[in-house]
């Protein structure tokens, strides 16, 4: 046998080992990249819980495969600001909500006094230069229960969410969105409510000053007044609460999943405006007759009536049409102070979980 029929199958052999050598390294490598996902899984799951902010996991999984380096990377910023979001405790959401709330309704408080002065059977003047102080009666009345509402609503709304998809991370999204929604926006309206009719009360005319409304209220009915419409009011925001905050987050989740992240950021302000508005003039033309229903308990001869027996007087009156009073100034109301709203929201919050504003470019 000569030299080189000796060594062929030695090297051959060596081929093969080596082979075998490479194929252990590639599972091991798997299995490595397999533990390494795992627990940045549980680590985006804890910081959901407890507030921290887990981006090593990811890093270590690039280091893994620098292959996917440039993907991954992108994909990190956008779950690292996300889970930063997500992971913001209940005073922050607090705060962003009432902050938000406050600059949604001064900016827009005379298109609201108006809509209630044409739900109530009264005529307006469309002449600018007759939209005046009047316009801004009840103002103070609006922001004491406006600003605490908001804190209520979404400071309630965001907790309960997180907590539940902390606790159950695959439960479906849109009933939880949903629950969470009706829960926040009851615990809000139990307070709105006082200031709302007080509210509505001057907006129609019925009294110059916030005092003299408490005292005529507080004289007729004692704090049973103050609640008036609660039902009404109830029937009205929670489903327009149950639309409105899933279809945003809906919403807003698709937008970001096909616009912002394969650019590797999260959704800017200026772009949550935009969902905002889009969803809020939507929820609020569906739930005109149940805002007409609400106005007509509080402010006028429906005041102390059931929502049956308001439906039935509305009808009497003007038909369908008369269920959908002021439509148009609803629509338009609620889809600014939306577009305002959730800009303010994504800001305050992007500032309290240290993100830098995105700038104001488009998509």
């Amino acid at each position: 046998m000569s030299s080189i029929e000796f060594q062929f199958p030695k090297a051959q052999r060596r081929l093969e080992e080596a082979q075998e050598q490479l194929e252990a390294q590639k599972e091991a490598l798997r299995r490595a990249q397999q533990i390494v996902h795992d627990r940045e899984l549980e680590l985006m799951q804890a910081a959901v819980k407890d507030g921290v902010v887990a981006t090593t996991a990811t890093a270590a999984t690039v280091a893994l495969n620098p292959a996917t380096a440039a993907k991954v990377g992108a994909a990190s910023m956008g779950v690292a600001k996300t889970t930063t979001i997500a992971a913001l405790g209940w005073k922050q959401h607090l705060l962003a909500g009432g902050i938000a709330r406050g600059v949604a309704v001064s900016t827009l408080f005379p298109v609201d006094s108006i809509k209630t002065k044409l739900q109530v059977g009264q005529k307006i003047s469309w002449r600018l230069d007759n939209i005046g102080v009047e316009h801004f009666s009840g103002f103070r009345a609006a922001i004491l229960g406006q600003i605490p509402y908001g804190m209520l609503v979404f400071g309630t709304y965001e907790t309960m969410k997180a907590k539940v998809f902390a606790r159950y991370p695959d439960a479906p999204k849109l009933p939880v969105f949903i629950a969470s929604a009706v829960v926040g926006d009851s615990a809000g309206a139990i307070w709105l409510t006082p200031s709302e009719i007080v509210k509505q009360r001057m907006q129609s005319g019925q009294a110059k000053d916030t005092l003299s409304v408490i005292r005529s209220i507080y004289g007729k009915s004692g704090i049973k007044g103050f609640y008036t419409g609660f039902s009404g009011m109830l029937a009205r925001d929670l489903p327009f609460r149950a639309l409105q905050l899933p279809l945003y987050e809906v919403a807003r989740e698709a937008y970001s999943a096909k616009y912002c992240a394969p650019k590797g950021k999260v959704i800017a302000p200026h772009e949550a405006m935009l969902v905002g508005a889009s969803v809020g003039m939507l929820a609020a033309g569906v739930t005109t007759p149940l805002d007409v229903v609400k106005s007509r308990m509080m402010v006028g001869a429906s005041s102390g009536q059931s929502v049956m027996q308001v439906v039935r007087n509305i009808l009497q009156e003007g038909g369908v049409r008369g269920l959908f009073s002021g439509a148009p100034q609803r629509v338009g109301y609620l889809g600014l102070s939306n577009a305002i709203f959730f800009i303010m929201y994504e800001f305050v919050r992007g500032l309290m979980a240290g993100e830098t504003p995105m700038p104001m470019t488009s998509a």
